[in-house]
């Protein structure tokens, strides 16, 4: 086997790892009583944060029912900062704000409370960085379908936007 062939096997088996331990260590405990789509009130009564938007939404879809993730970006128009601070859909069991940081030279992923979209500004949460972790889903993610999300802000405000399904690779 070749050296390159086996450094790509070591850095996939290591990623695998990690995911795997990411996904079973349990997202639970983490403080946030928003941590699953129980813990907001009706979405449909919600009134969504003044100037604030959701735009190019997806969920990456995974094999076998794998914890997933979506990606977006949160535009302010308004005149006052906007606190996300939780998600919900009912396409999965557990719905949590995440963020990608390097622990000890290792990627890792760390829970997220809240994030703040500046008044006038946006915030992308993008493959590598920030991403709304999705577990237990309750179907097979179908490419090229759509689901809806709803985004939690203070104040129990909230926007439902939906989702484009997209490959592993984000195609669409």
């Amino acid at each position: 086997m070749n050296h390159s062939l086996k450094c790509l096997m070591v850095a996939v088996l290591a990623a695998a790892a990690s995911f795997s331990v990411q996904a079973r260590s349990g997202h639970e405990g983490h403080g946030n009583s928003h941590a699953s789509h129980d813990g907001f009130g009706d979405p449909a009564k919600a009134v969504a944060p003044e100037g604030v938007t959701v735009t190019d939404c997806w969920i990456r879809a995974l094999p076998n029912r794998l914890p997933s993730a979506a990606y977006f970006t949160l535009n302010n128009a308004g005149t006052q900062d906007a606190v996300l601070i939780g998600a919900q859909s009912s396409a999965f069991g557990k719905v949590m704000l995440h963020a990608n940081k390097t622990v000890n030279g290792m990627a890792a992923m760390v829970h997220a409370d809240k994030v703040v979209v500046p008044a006038g500004g946006h915030f992308e949460f993008s493959p590598g960085g920030h991403h709304v972790m999705l577990e237990q889903p309750t179907a097979d993610l179908q490419i090229g379908k759509r689901l809806p999300i709803t985004f939690w802000f203070e104040s129990d405000q909230a926007i439902t936007s939906d989702c484009d399904i997209r490959s592993p690779a984000g195609l669409k």
